[in-house]
């Protein structure tokens, strides 16, 4: 980990003083984004094993009510922001952008549903502000160790208002990365399959290789350096804009192509990784 003295959790700023739609500052849309994330990581901290968990349970994924009222929440402080903005909710789908709105909030209200369901203590709410198709803000709280993570582009990455960067000092045999597999490489089977491949390759490359199912949770340890790698297979739209942004904005370099992330604290780490993938032909 490598926390510095005290930062500002808003990050940079973008075109001060001039407040109009088409060039927002983004400490405002900062401000807003931690609100939302907070409102729904409340929410879900006091659901937490407060009883049965209701929901439709199925055999890959659960909808619990509890994503549907987090998400609520946090599309409600961003409404009342900002009410001309696209919306794109995981429980809810596509509101807006019919009107040319050069913003669109990504909003994942419980990342880790199943572990949620299941008492298991990691999940988090997770905020992206994608401007022109590209995130510009993340803000990804995890409610139970009140984690707060924020990036904006070209600002910084923070954690409850500490500057963090990726990298690890524990070479990759002795390290852990994470492993994303998104629910269409779930459901195929042929993606399923090369997954699985991928999976053993990473495996054998490194001390451990862990799937959390909730990769906000994954993004955060690598932005403070806690984990050495991250490999994300078609992963879901709806973390991996706040997961990418709070990454690179921490100093982590990648690859990517479609279907696939691969990201690392050091060119060294990610050159393994990829050979590791590329030898097994995952």
């Amino acid at each position: 980990m490598s926390d510095s003295d005290a930062a500002d959790e808003t990050g940079g700023d973008d075109t001060a003083g001039d407040t109009s739609e088409w060039s927002l500052p983004l400490d405002d849309l900062a401000d807003v984004a931690v609100e939302a994330a907070r409102t729904g990581g409340e929410y879900l901290a006091a659901e937490f094993r407060d009883g049965p968990v209701a929901g439709d349970y199925g055999a890959d994924d659960v909808k619990a009510v509890a994503d549907r009222e987090a998400e609520a929440r946090v599309l409600s402080v961003v409404r009342e922001a900002f009410p001309e903005h696209a919306l794109h909710g995981e429980e809810s789908g596509h509101d807006g952008n019919g009107d040319g709105s050069r913003y669109e909030w990504v909003v994942d209200p419980l990342d880790g549903t199943n572990n949620f369901a299941a008492g298991l203590p990691a999940f988090a709410t997770a905020v992206a502000v994608v401007r022109d198709g590209e995130p510009v803000v993340s803000a990804i709280y995890e409610p139970l160790p009140d984690d707060l993570y924020l990036a904006t582009a070209d600002g910084g990455a923070t954690v409850g208002g500490r500057r963090i960067e990726v990298g690890s000092d524990v070479s990759l045999d002795a390290g852990t990365v994470s492993f994303v597999r998104g629910l269409p490489a779930v459901r195929d089977p042929d993606l399923c399959a090369r997954g699985d491949a991928m999976y053993d390759a990473l495996e054998a490359r490194c001390k451990r290789v862990v799937s959390t199912w909730s990769p906000c949770v994954d993004w955060g340890l690598l932005a403070r350096g806690s984990l050495e790698g991250i490999v994300c297979y078609h992963p879901d739209v709806y973390e991996q804009y706040a997961g990418e942004l709070l990454a690179e904005e921490a100093g982590a370099v990648s690859h990517a192509e479609e279907g696939l992330y691969v990201g690392a604290g050091d060119e060294e780490t990610l050159a393994a990784l990829r050979a590791a993938l590329d030898a097994e032909g995952a």
